[in-house]
């Protein structure tokens, strides 16, 4: 158990925040009375967080899948800020009135699944219906004066997990399902939840018994029911020897597995001594390994007999369960073949279903038959009625086509029609162009003849310059 386990329930149950403790602290049975809705969720966060604390083994007890309610337990959840909570009674009476929490007296004692609802109460019920009615017990049955009563609570959500994940567990061969209560002990070490104190291990088991129909148990062997059968067999004689030789290969292969460990110590021991030139030590050391070294052919060669001999026992159990099956299936299609009656009698019904086929047949004939005998269709007519439907459909395609046709003419039409527009504008811009460039050529003409005419005159006047005539 932690130091404080408050401070761990604050760390690790969703529903047990710091700003709920003064709510869960307060005095639980006088809210109960007048906050029926605050109550039922201060109830419900408590049972998560001390079914939580319990399966982590975080509680001031061994037991994790029981409860223990005491001034211990009180104690342990006290808060520095709000001491020990007030009223947790009246959680536990709500606990089990709800059905998490199931009296460890109530749970032994039931008969009958705790799933199943019965009106008929339990002895130790009657009972302690019986010391509250003489006032011997207050009126929530674990909620005492400033206390509270000292009692043992199962945990059916610590159970419900354990039954889950041993299932997962547990093989199909059936072999695999049949155990001693030390195996069946080690496999619940294995799980998330871990060991389990003798008391509660009987409480599990009466719960896969009795409440879960998923195996069988003495005192000695354990047997898990088949995947395919509604409810557990009963243990036989092979079960116990099965179990037996398992226990035994197991506690085998540990003592190989330490005396392997033992050998290889003595080895390291001998070869210091050696080292530090320390005979004596050597020598003893060698001693002791040579006799584990004897003890473990010893044990070696056991563990490879019983594991041949189980190996046969597997084979065999396989064979007996193939030839149940066979046998079963050999029964079921005899009485299967006897309802049928044998291939005569399939002959016979077959031969009787050909002819009321036939009948039916021969029925639907005469019931197609037209009533007046005169009444019958003139083929002619029915086929000239068919080629006229057929030329009027051929006549509404032919003018569907034509419709067709003519608007792909104008459309064509239209096309042409923009085609030559648009070769029109076209020349019309090319001779346009050419015009253009005629004047623009003219032009050129004219300043070269301008140029010309304006040179001639300055040589002309040039050379009167010259012979000194007018100009």
């Amino acid at each position: 158990m932690p130091k404080d386990l408050v401070e761990w329930l604050v760390e690790h149950e969703p529903e047990f925040r710091k700003s709920r403790l003064p709510s869960l602290y307060s005095d639980l049975a006088q809210q109960k009375a007048a906050n029926a809705d605050g109550f039922a969720a201060n109830a419900s966060a408590w049972q998560a967080a001390l079914t939580r604390a319990s399966l982590a083994a975080q509680l001031p007890t061994e037991q994790k899948i029981i409860i223990q309610t005491s001034a211990q337990l009180l104690d342990a959840l006290r808060s520095p800020q709000y001491g020990r909570p007030t009223g947790l009674g009246v959680v536990f009476d709500s606990a089990v009135q709800n059905g998490r929490f199931i009296d460890v007296k109530d749970f032994n004692a039931a008969e009958h699944s705790i799933y199943q609802k019965s009106w008929i109460p339990s002895p130790w019920a009657v009972i302690r219906w019986t010391l509250r009615q003489a006032g011997l017990l207050s009126r929530g049955s674990y909620d005492l004066e400033g206390g509270i009563r000292q009692s043992q609570l199962v945990l059916v959500e610590g159970l419900e997990r354990l039954s889950t994940q041993l299932q997962s567990r547990i093989g199909q061969a059936p072999t695999d399902r049949v155990m001693s209560r030390d195996a069946f002990a080690q496999q619940i070490s294995e799980t998330e939840i871990g060991s389990l104190t003798a008391n509660e291990i009987e409480i599990l088991l009466r719960f896969l018994n009795r409440d879960k129909q998923l195996l069988t148990y003495d005192a000695h062997t354990i047997k898990f029911k088949a995947p395919s059968s509604e409810s557990p067999e009963p243990i036989t004689q092979e079960d116990s020897t099965i179990a037996s030789i398992k226990t035994l290969i197991a506690s085998l292969e540990s003592q190989v597995s330490s005396l392997t460990s033992k050998i290889t110590a003595l080895q390291a021991t001998a070869q210091a001594a050696v080292q530090s030139k320390n005979k004596h030590a050597a020598l003893s050391a060698l001693r002791s390994k040579k006799l584990a070294e004897r003890n473990l052919q010893q044990r070696t060669d056991t563990l490879n007999q019983l594991e041949e001999v189980y190996a046969k026992i597997e084979q065999a159990v396989d064979q007996v369960q193939m030839m149940q099956v066979m046998q079963s299936s050999a029964a079921t299609l005899k009485s299967l073949n006897k309802r049928m009656g044998g291939a005569e009698k399939v002959d016979e019904i077959m031969d009787d279903l050909r002819t009321q086929m036939g009948e039916v047949d021969e029925v639907g004939q005469v019931i197609s038959e037209p009533l007046d005998g005169k009444a019958v269709l003139d083929e002619a007519e029915v086929d000239d009625e068919f080629e006229a439907l057929e030329k009027e459909e051929q006549a509404k395609k032919d003018e569907i086509q034509a419709r067709e046709t003519q608007a792909r003419l104008a459309e064509l039409e239209k096309a042409e029609k923009a085609a030559r527009a648009r070769s029109a504008e076209r020349a019309d811009a090319k001779s346009g162009v050419d015009v253009l460039e005629d004047e623009l050529s003219s032009s050129s003409q004219k300043l070269d003849e301008m140029h010309l005419a304006d040179g001639e005159r300055d040589h002309e006047a040039q050379r009167k310059e010259e012979l000194q005539l007018p100009a």
